[in-house]
């Protein structure tokens, strides 16, 4: 029996099932029938029952075409509006039951990347379901190939479930107004093999690990490498000849983690492989450009001489923050949502309510998001008022002529000099534990300039005295005389014996 096969045969007995229903059963009801092909791409149907007339709303999709179809009863009116998710409308009917006093209506869609796949495991999420809270809610889930279930959530919390011919139900008392989403962690009887995926980046190639089903992906990965490539180039000088990813799956609902380069790799000089969320495909666009290129800043950075440890990871975490978002909006590639986010996440400490110097040891314990928005602050802050983007090419340039840095008290240095300012009040202030780099007062530098001018000169007119009487030691600068073989005060050879030589670098005179 093929999918499509299976699902209306499906959909005929679930619908033979409401219908029977009396009019002493549950008041309304909505089930989700989704069949996952072997690709992970599926088919959604959503039936609504009810045994009352009355308003229904749901969640449909925006960018997928979506089909009604009444098979009991009457739609008077249909509204669809926007709402804060993002990838979803909000469709609202109102309805009349028809004579027998039944109410029933499907809703269907394609429901791209249902199940995503990476190394033996699979990972399926619902579409945002949605009901009225009075509402009760079933799921149905044919995932082709299915193997050993791990987890079943609903919104990120363990649910019961059932499994029957291979169909996963879980049923749901009732939905919040905002939705919700069912998360399944599997393993597949057979799991895609995996192969390496290679286009090319302009100056570059870029190398996906991946299963076949994601080559558009990797051409989309390529894509962002090549256009950012030539800006990360000019700000840090990082020019590989080719970049490694490999996809890793979210856990549940945990979609924090959007990609990461492991710390060796990075203190190895940035090499090894840049790892991204394959979630990333079902995101909207911003979110995968921006993960590409902030690890390619850690890369990047990696390469310059800065460690990925506790003391730097602030540092690390607040440059490809910024950087990202400034060089995918160069790009011209949505970033309003993450901007407006940092903005808000960031305000506590622009307020001086807190201090984001906390970040000085990598420490999180469970709320890494207030430690990124407080790198994220730190770096902007000081980027904004001192040229943007160029201000973190000359803060690259200092790190490299330094040899890269290994403290917060060298990183500070290294600031301070891209910036022309001592910024470490500031970072004080910040509740950073830096010291200030000795200085030395004005007037002082201009006396020792002069000083330096005048020494110069006088060496000038000794050089010219001494050529004009004779020869001078090149090691101890006495005078010496014309014919002599060493250097009556320190020994130095002054004539080899044949010729002009090469004596430690010196030449003698002849």
């Amino acid at each position: 029996m093929d999918c499509k096969t299976a699902l209306a045969a499906s959909l005929a007995l679930l619908l033979l099932a409401l219908a029977s229903h009396s009019a002493a059963a549950s008041p309304s009801s909505l089930t989700y029938l989704v069949k996952v092909a072997a690709d992970g791409n599926a088919t959604v149907v959503m039936v609504y029952f009810s045994n009352t007339s009355g308003t229904f709303y749901t969640y449909v999709p925006r960018f997928e075409r979506w089909n009604v179809t009444v098979w009991k009863g009457y739609v008077v009116s249909e509204r669809v509006a926007n709402t804060s998710a993002y990838f979803y409308y909000n469709a609202t009917f109102e309805y009349f039951t028809d004579a027998s006093g039944i109410f029933g209506m499907n809703i269907s869609f394609k429901f791209p990347f249902a199940s995503l796949y990476a190394s033996d495991r699979g990972w399926f999420m619902t579409p945002l379901l949605g009901a009225p809270p009075s509402t009760t809610v079933t799921v149905l889930i044919a995932i082709e190939g299915l193997g050993k279930i791990l987890d079943v959530s609903l919104s990120g919390a363990p649910v019961a479930y059932s499994l029957q011919n291979g169909t996963l139900k879980v049923s749901v008392a009732s939905l919040s107004p905002e939705g919700a989403r069912l998360t399944v962690d599997f393993r597949p009887q057979n799991p895609p093999e995996e192969t390496t995926i290679t286009e090319s980046a302009g100056s570059a190639s870029v190398r996906v690990k991946a299963a076949p089903y994601y080559r558009g992906l990797a051409s989309t990965i390529a894509s962002v490498v090549g256009r950012a490539l030539p800006r990360i180039r000019e700000l840090f000088g990082y020019s590989p000849s080719s970049v490694d990813f490999e996809l890793f799956l979210p856990s549940r609902m945990d979609l924090s983690a959007l990609g990461y380069v492991m710390g060796e790799d990075i203190n190895a000089g940035g090499e090894g492989p840049i790892h991204l969320n394959l979630a990333l495909v079902r995101f909207k666009e911003g979110y995968l450009e921006t993960t590409v290129v902030h690890e390619l800043v850690h890369k990047a950075l990696g390469a310059l001489g800065v460690p990925a440890n506790s003391e730097l990871r602030w540092f690390h975490e607040g440059v490809a923050q910024y950087v990202s978002i400034e060089v995918c909006g160069e790009l011209g590639i949505d970033v309003s949502d993450m901007r407006e986010s940092l903005e808000k996440s960031t305000g506590i400490f622009s307020s001086g309510l807190v201090k984001p110097g906390f970040v000085q040891e990598w420490s999180p314990s469970g709320n890494e998001g207030y430690y990124y928005a407080a790198s994220y602050y730190i770096v902007a802050s000081i980027a904004k008022e001192h040229g943007g983007l160029d201000y973190i090419r000359r803060l690259a340039e200092v790190v490299r002529n330094r040899g890269g840095v290994r403290s917060n008290q060298e990183l500070v240095e290294a600031m301070s000099a891209a910036a022309g300012e001592d910024l470490t009040p500031r970072f004080r202030k910040w509740g950073f534990e830096v010291q200030s780099a000795p200085t030395v007062p004005r007037i002082a530098v201009a006396l020792a300039a002069i000083a330096l001018a005048a020494a110069v000169g006088f060496s000038l007119l000794v050089i010219v005295a001494l050529r004009r009487r004779g020869s001078r030691c090149p090691y101890c600068y006495a005078e010496v005389p014309r014919d002599a073989l060493y250097c009556p005060y320190c020994g130095y050879p002054l004539r080899p014996s044949s010729g002009s030589e090469k004596l430690d670098g010196y030449y003698s005179e002849s």
